[in-house]
Formats: C-alpha cells, sequence, structure tokens
C-alpha cells in the first residue's frame, strides 16, 4: 500500500501517458529477462545432461577396459600356475629363475611367490623398492588372507592399502597340484604407476578419474577438478560412477567430464554469460540513473513551476482582496465576508455591528495640495484605524474615502463607543500651516442586526444612513 501511494502521485505529476509507457517498458523488460532466463537455464540443463551421458559411456567404456588390463596382469600368474601343476618337481633355483623373468616382463610387477597354508610366504623374488614396514604390513595380510575359507579353492584379488600413499595389488592363484598341498602362487604389483599407465593410455581426453576401494582413494588423476575452477563450476556435481569388480575386490570408478568440445563450449558460453549478465546489468543502472535523472529534473521542474503558480496565484488573490493604497481589503472581500458573519450572527443569536467611516474635508486636501497628499492622508487614517481596532475586527476600504468595518461579537453599546473613538481621531495633513488646513477628523454611522435589518445589504444601508446623518449633525451651526 505505502508503495502505491508513493508511486501514484509521481505517476500523475509525469503524465498518464508517460507512466504508461513507463509501464509498458517495464513488463517488456521483465518479460525479456524471464525469456532469457529460461532459455539459459534450458541450454545449460541440456549440456549438464549431454555431459552426464558421454561421461557415463566413457566409465562404461573404461571400467571393461580397467578389467581386461587387470585380468591380463594375472595372466602371468595363470601361466605360472599351469606350469607348476604340470611339472611340481622344480627346484627353488628354477622357481626363482622363473619369478625374476616374470616380474621382469611383466610391467608394474613387484615380486612373485608361493603362500602356504600356516607357513610364511617364500619369495621367489621379493617385491623390490618397498621399505620395511611396507614389508610387514605386506606379508601380515598374505598371513590373514592363508588364513581365510575357500582362499586355496579359487584366484582372489585384494588391495593392501598400508602405507596408503603406495598400495600394493596382491593375486592370489590356487595351486592343484598335490606335491604343494594348500598354497597359491602370488604376484604383488604396484598399483599407483599401473593405473596412471592405464588411463594414459586408455581415455583419448583428459577425463578426471579415481578409484577408491569403499571409501579409501586408491588412484586420483591430477586432472580431478575441485569446484574453483571454471570447468568445475560448469559441470558442478556431475560425477559418474561406475563398479569394478575382479574377484573378491570391489572398486568404484568416478569419473568428471572430460575436456571434451561441450565441456569447452559450456565454458565459453559461462564466460560469455557473464559478459553480457555484467554489461546488462551495467546498461540497465545506466538507463534507470538516465531515467531517474531525468524524472528528477522532471519533476524538480514541475516543482519549480507550480511554486512559480503559486506564488503568482497568492499574489493575484492577494491583489484581488487587498486595496493597493492603503493595504487593507477592499470592498469585494470585505462584502464576501460580511456576509458569512451576519449569517453566523443570526444562526448562533450572536451581536455584530457595522461602521461605516468617512474623512471629513477630504475633498479639500485633493483641491489644495494634490492627490498625493490626499493618498498620504487615507495611508494615515487606514494605519489609525488599524491602530484603534481589535485583530478579530474586519477592516477595510469601501471606496474613494470611505472605510468599512465590521464588528463581530460587538453590542450596540460597545459598537457606539468604538465609533466615539474613532471620532476622536485626528489625522495632520502635510503642509497644512501654510495652506490654512486643519487636521483631519473622521465621521462614522453605525449599523447593527435589528428587527426590521435582516439582511446584510440593509445593515449596510442602515450604516450608510447613520453615517449621512452624522455628518450632517457635524456641518449644523453650534
Amino acid at each position: 500500500m505505502w508503495f502505491g501511494d508513493m508511486v501514484r502521485p509521481a505517476m500523475l505529476r509525469l503524465g498518464t501517458r508517460r507512466a504508461r509507457r513507463i509501464l509498458i517498458a517495464s513488463a517488456i523488460t521483465l518479460f525479456t529477462s524471464l525469456l532469457l532466463l529460461g532459455l539459459i537455464a534450458t541450454i545449460r540443463w541440456g549440456g549438464r545432461s549431454a555431459l552426464q551421458s558421454d561421461t557415463h559411456s566413457v566409465v562404461e567404456q573404461t571400467s571393461l577396459q580397467l578389467l581386461r588390463t587387470l585380468q591380463s596382469r594375472r595372466g602371468t600368474l595363470t601361466l605360472l600356475r599351469d606350469t607348476l601343476n604340470r611339472r611340481a618337481d622344480l627346484s627353488l633355483p628354477q622357481l626363482q629363475a622363473m619369478g625374476a623373468s616374470a616380474t621382469e616382463h611383466t610391467r608394474h610387477m613387484l615380486g612373485i611367490g608361493l603362500l602356504r597354508a600356516e607357513q610364511p610366504t617364500v619369495w621367489w623374488r621379493e617385491p623390490q623398492h618397498l621399505g620395511e614396514a611396507t614389508k610387514t604390513s605386506l606379508n601380515r595380510a598374505m598371513t590373514q588372507r592363508g588364513r581365510l575359507r575357500g582362499v586355496w579353492r579359487s584366484p582372489s584379488t585384494f588391495v593392501v592399502s598400508a602405507p596408503a600413499n603406495r598400495p600394493l595389488l596382491v593375486m592370489l592363484e590356487p595351486l592343484k597340484a598335490q606335491a604343494y598341498g594348500r598354497s597359491a602362487l602370488i604376484g604383488v604389483f604396484d598399483l599407483k604407476p599401473l593405473l596412471e599407465d592405464f588411463f594414459a593410455s586408455a581415455l583419448s581426453q583428459p577425463y578426471p578419474v579415481q578409484v577408491l576401494d569403499r571409501s579409501t582413494v586408491l588412484y586420483r588423476s591430477p586432472q580431478w577438478r575441485s569446484a574453483q575452477t571454471d570447468a568445475a563450476r560448469v559441470a558442478k556435481g556431475i560425477v559418474v560412477e561406475h563398479p569394478v569388480a575382479l574377484d573378491a575386490a570391489r572398486w568404484t570408478l568416478q569419473m568428471q567430464p572430460g575436456s571434451t568440445r561441450t565441456v569447452q563450449a559450456l565454458s565459453r558460453f559461462h564466460i560469455l554469460l557473464i559478459v553480457l549478465s555484467v554489461l546488462a546489468g551495467f546498461g540497465i543502472t545506466t538507463i534507470v540513473w538516465i531515467l531517474a535523472a531525468r524524472t528528477w529534473l522532471l519533476q524538480h521542474a514541475v516543482s519549480r513551476r507550480t511554486a512559480a503558480l503559486r506564488r503568482v496565484s497568492e499574489r493575484l488573490r492577494h491583489m484581488a482582496t487587498t486595496d493597493e493604497l492603503t493595504g487593507l481589503h477592499n470592498r469585494r472581500f470585505f462584502l464576501n465576508r460580511w456576509e458569512l458573519e451576519c449569517d453566523r450572527a443570526k444562526r448562533y443569536q450572536r451581536p455584530l455591528a457595522c461602521l461605516m467611516i468617512d474623512v471629513n474635508n477630504f475633498k479639500h486636501v485633493n483641491d489644495r495640495l494634490g492627490h498625493h497628499a490626499g493618498d498620504l492622508v487615507l495611508q494615515h487614517v487606514a494605519n489609525e484605524l488599524k491602530t484603534m481596532l481589535r485583530q478579530s475586527d474586519l477592516l477595510a476600504r469601501f471606496g474613494g474615502d470611505e472605510f468599512i468595518v465590521a464588528l463581530p461579537e460587538t453590542t450596540p453599546e460597545q459598537a457606539e463607543n468604538v465609533a466615539e473613538k474613532l471620532r476622536q481621531i485626528r489625522v495632520p495633513v502635510a503642509g497644512r500651516a501654510s495652506r490654512a488646513l486643519p487636521e483631519v477628523s473622521l465621521s462614522v454611522g453605525l449599523g447593527r442586526i435589528e428587527p426590521g435589518h435582516e439582511t446584510p445589504q440593509s445593515i449596510l444601508e442602515a450604516a450608510d444612513q447613520s453615517l449621512y446623518a452624522s455628518k450632517q449633525h457635524r456641518l449644523l451651526p453650534s
């Protein structure tokens, strides 16, 4: 409500047609903005859907290729397992030679050995470049794995993630030959370089990927984006997952959208959108300020013109109701107010009187001293009357050398006293000594509300008759 109360006067000042144009322009701007926002949201949603679909296809293919790569690494152990099942009489030096050859010709294989039930691991080729703590963790994991039920019947794969910065992949191949009893062939692989080489060769585009074993990160590519990069903002929240299952190992392959043409296009679109938004915001702000300044200038001009018109109107009203010479109210103003005062006095049964005043010997002053001296006399008389009367009394110049006074709330006796005081007024005339002119005096006639004088005009006529009688009495010889 308060906004409407503020806007409505401004609109009225601007004009109906201009206000209608501003409202139409605002509605078109709002509709266009909503349309652009909807179009931008649709394009971004379509781009995200395309990114997610493409990434899902890539992660599925990559998961299958990773599974084949891991199975190919198991192929070395399978070949050695078949050899040992056929020839169980190989000596330890021969087995060590086979293990050395297998680690040299199989990428990322660190060591190979034989795990027997309730016995320490026999390494044919001990894992190289591992710290003592890592070797201890690896041997402990081998011993725990040998205690599991079913480990001697089917192949198994697991990860030793101690230390966390260098996880090891361990593959077990149970031996069927009776000479070995409950035993299995084991191969240890350096998992992080293996995954680095795999993703570098398997992915044509640098897709950000990471491999998780439950909540443990086995591998994370350097391209894995944080939320601060521009591409991450474009593909925010898009992470596609696919399971990778090898024997008992259950991994999760996660992938973000790579630097494809779609991502590049959306990144450029994102930058373009930001630039356009800044330009649009700057343009709209500039237009708003221009319109606001224009409106302020118009309002300022209207205010100035309104103030000037108000001053002119006040001056015209003052001129229409004020006598220019004496500064008193004029005849028109007095007659309008006199009717109101009479109506009020009759309605509320209040006393009201009227004094008609005439300047004696005024014609002689004009004839002998000129109209300028007569004007000065009238001004002096007006000042004397204002001094003698109350502020609530209505004093006006009735015409020529006649003045009239309305006395509200004044009884006839009080009005007669006021008239007598006014008759005592004497106004000196400039140059009277040389011209032998006496001081100017006043003749006063009284009119009041009485039966038979009910109308305002009749009261004025009674005051005029009383004034005439007063002048005649003054002229009679004493």
